[in-house]
Formats: structure tokens, C-alpha cells, sequence
């Protein structure tokens, strides 16, 4: 069981460019709280969390973004991947390729029902 197989693919993405207040308008139309910052080849640069994404102040991408989250692979083991996520308290991380792209979410709770 690795992380990969159970990471989900349709969080959003957004570029540097972008305008903050439209990336808003599309995550929370697709019911997320959080926003992934990639670049042309997918390569995640940054993340956007839920409290950038529920103000309305008017900064860059690169000012709101947390640069260079922690990441997993996808062949991690999803039981290694569930303890680090206990110990650390949290609910999610991104899985990215060896090169940085995305690949998607894990979710904690998606990986604990499937170990269970």
C-alpha cells in the first residue's frame, strides 16, 4: 500500500501569475482549502492554505503562498505515511515525484481507512 494509489488528483493548482482573488473563486467553487503553486512543468513552488484563501486582501501568489511544503512520494508506505501524519497532527500531505511535480493529496483520513 503507497501513498501514491490513494493520493487524490483533482486538488487545484495555480500559477505565480495568477490573480489571488480568482484562484479564491475556483478553489471554493471545487469545495477545497487549498491551492497548490506550480509552475509551467508542474513542479510545486508553494502552497496557498485556508486562511490565505479566506481573506480578501489583495496580495501576490508569491506573498500569500507557504513556500516549499513538505512533500511524500508516491511510493511511500502508506502505514510510515499515516504515523508521520499522527505525530505531526496532520491531515494531509502533498505527494510530489522525485523532480517536485504533483502528483496529488493525500488526505489522512483517505489513507487510514485504507490501511484499516
Amino acid at each position: 500500500m503507497r501513498a501514491g494509489a490513494h493520493a487524490r488528483r483533482d486538488v487545484p493548482t495555480c500559477q505565480l501569475g495568477e490573480p489571488l482573488a480568482e484562484i479564491r473563486e475556483r478553489v471554493r467553487r471545487a469545495d477545497w482549502a487549498t491551492c497548490f503553486v506550480v509552475d509551467e512543468e508542474g513542479v510545486v513552488l508553494g502552497r496557498l492554505g485556508r486562511s490565505v484563501l479566506q481573506r480578501d486582501d489583495e496580495l501576490s501568489v508569491e506573498q500569500a503562498m507557504t513556500p516549499g511544503p513538505s512533500t511524500i512520494r508516491p511510493s511511500a508506505r502508506l502505514n510510515d505515511v499515516v504515523a508521520r501524519m499522527r505525530r505531526q497532527n496532520l491531515s494531509n500531505l502533498p505527494v510530489t515525484t522525485s523532480d517536485g511535480q504533483l502528483v496529488g493529496l493525500l488526505a489522512r483520513e483517505d489513507a487510514e481507512r485504507a490501511i484499516a
